[in-house]
């Protein structure tokens, strides 16, 4: 697809429109539309990744109804969150800047923002931590084989940590800092990028969180908040089950036992986002 406005018009009937593309996207594609003075993007992803892309859609409706900054997205004119047949998504521009993390002050809005969006989604006890994205972590991914001290490595950390009983909440599954979005007009931190939430143990939002400010000793100001603030239990104290190195087994464990990060998302705090989370440079490129 090379330009949207057709299905635009005739899914949203809005138009003429003004379509931008964003680019840079490794699972989508996405372009800026402006609109009678209104900014929107919209999104398309590949067709086996439609699921998610409707899955992170109704989560970001919900919890902007009550009152989350999310980069909602816009109904088609019979009510539709997603043209599944066309894999396109429109959604609300989401005014501010991206975060880096590299503040105290932009952790703590991170952490509030995270720790408010977990509170908000039903926390409570889950079951097995095996239960969650486990085709993320298997013995059996291809690659794993090239490696021959990964598949028991795997083994050994899923014998240690699928036991474990911790808080489920609904979780964002990737909170880099340029996720988050900050208005410094209305001082509202908001979160992009929901393709792909999903219901699963708090602690794997924060430990991706923590990995990507660059580990435990780069995310005091982010931790502290979010003991004060999120849903996490006193057995479930951050402090005791994060590690005082980001390096190591103990902070291989951790990410392990709430699911590692899905491998195509790695990559640091550096890392360059897909098109969809990225927009042209400066303080007013739209996001969403």
């Amino acid at each position: 697809m090379t330009d949207p406005s057709d299905l635009l018009t005739g899914y949203w009937g809005i138009g003429p429109v003004e379509v931008t593309p964003l680019g840079g996207g490794m699972n989508s594609e996405t372009w800026v539309v402006q609109h009678q003075g209104a900014t929107y993007v919209a999104k398309r992803v590949p067709q086996n990744e439609i699921d998610g892309l409707a899955a992170g859609c109704e989560v970001a409706s919900a919890l902007a109804a009550r009152g989350f900054v999310t980069g909602r997205p816009v109904p088609t004119t019979d009510g539709r969150l997603v043209v599944t047949e066309h894999a396109l998504a429109l959604l609300e521009h989401v005014p501010g800047r991206g975060l880096d993390g590299e503040t105290d002050e932009e952790q703590r809005w991170i952490a509030a923002t995270l720790a408010g969006v977990h509170a908000a989604g039903s926390p409570a006890i889950g079951p097995s931590t095996a239960t969650f994205a486990a085709d993320w972590l298997s013995p059996q991914l291809p690659g794993v084989d090239a490696h021959r001290w990964l598949a028991p490595a795997i083994k050994a950390v899923h014998a240690e940590t699928d036991p474990l009983t911790v808080t489920w909440s609904m979780l964002h599954t990737d909170p880099s800092p340029e996720a988050f979005i900050h208005n410094d007009s209305t001082a509202v931190t908001g979160l992009i990028d929901w393709a792909g939430a999903k219901r699963g143990p708090v602690l794997y939002d924060v430990a991706s969180a923590v990995m990507y400010l660059g580990g435990p000793d780069h995310a005091t100001a982010f931790l502290t908040t979010y003991r004060t603030h999120g849903p996490l239990g006193t057995d479930e104290a951050i402090a005791r089950c994060l590690p005082p190195v980001p390096v190591g087994r103990a902070g291989r464990v951790l990410r392990v036992a709430v699911g590692c990060p899905r491998p195509h998302r790695l990559g640091g705090a550096g890392r360059q986002r897909e098109g969809a989370q990225r927009c042209p440079a400066g303080p007013s490129g739209p996001r969403r």
